[in-house]
């Protein structure tokens, strides 16, 4: 019987070691690379956390952007960003987050800040997000965001699990980036 519950308790304890630095790869491989991306608004970067597939809804537009169409207009925005001088931060709290093998589903709140000429506007939604595994790098698969009619809020955002970005030189918890 005791050795029963050590196996038991070591398998257990060896598939939360590996949720866990899943979980890790996923925040370094996708969402840390997605805020860098968005805060030095750097196109490339944010198409290579896309499969080449990509499937892009925007529920609260009812449009659907596939693969390359969908990476084609990311440079685009991109540059018109750059060329308007618009600096912006993009944030994730998360309501629900499942991995099982080279596959994840996460739900939360995202909350985008953007600023120009000295004056800021903050943006929420609600995203879906479907990862894909490919040759070690997860990536996402499917994205669905919705600002639900413009309910989502600052309090909503608070309610999930924030993912904490800090690097030398970029955001942090000042009011600009």
């Amino acid at each position: 019987m005791r050795k029963l519950l050590f196996s038991l308790t070591a398998v257990l304890t060896g598939l939360w070691a590996y949720g866990q630095t899943e979980q890790e790869a996923i925040d370094k491989d996708v969402w840390l690379n997605f805020m860098q991306a968005y805060e030095n608004k750097d196109a490339s970067l944010f198409n290579q956390i896309h499969t080449d597939d990509v499937l892009r809804v925007s529920s609260d537009r009812n449009v659907i952007h596939i693969g390359q169409e969908y990476k084609d207009r990311n440079l685009e925005t991109f540059n018109r960003w750059t060329e308007r001088k618009i600096r912006q931060k993009i944030e994730f709290s998360f309501l629900s987050r499942t991995q099982k093998r080279d596959w994840a589903y996460e739900t939360g709140i995202f909350k985008l800040t953007r600023y120009q000429g000295g004056e800021s506007w903050t943006y929420y939604g609600k995203f879906h997000v479907t990862l894909k595994k490919i040759e070690g790098t997860w990536k996402i698969y499917i994205d669905s965001d919705t600002n639900e009619n413009g309910t989502i809020n600052e309090a909503d955002f608070l309610e999930g699990d924030l993912l904490k970005y800090r690097k030398r030189g970029g955001i942090n918890d000042s009011n600009s980036p």
